[in-house]
């Protein structure tokens, strides 16, 4: 195995994990925010948004992504990709 195969299995494994872990995932960005906002006192509650809404965004992208992703291998006619041992 070459090694940008190892790094796109390794992308790949890293992101099912995070999708794995959405809910978890924005549940926490959600604590942070609303931890944030608390401390100081709301006076950056939109800069504190934008960033969660950032967060939220780049889960849903790696989403699609690795949905792409799935697409893609499969290949045209929808029959798995075959490997070349060249």
């Amino acid at each position: 195995m070459a090694l940008t195969d190892k790094f796109k299995d390794l992308r790949n494994r890293a992101g099912d994990a995070v999708l794995d872990r959405k809910d978890q995932i924005e549940q926490a960005v959600q604590k942070a925010g609303d931890a944030a906002d608390k401390r100081t006192g709301g006076r950056y509650h939109e800069q504190i948004q934008k960033a969660g809404d950032k967060a939220a965004s780049f889960v849903d992208g790696l989403e699609q992504t690795q949905k792409e992703g799935v697409e893609d291998a499969a290949g045209d006619d929808g029959a798995p990709p075959t490997s070349s041992t060249s």
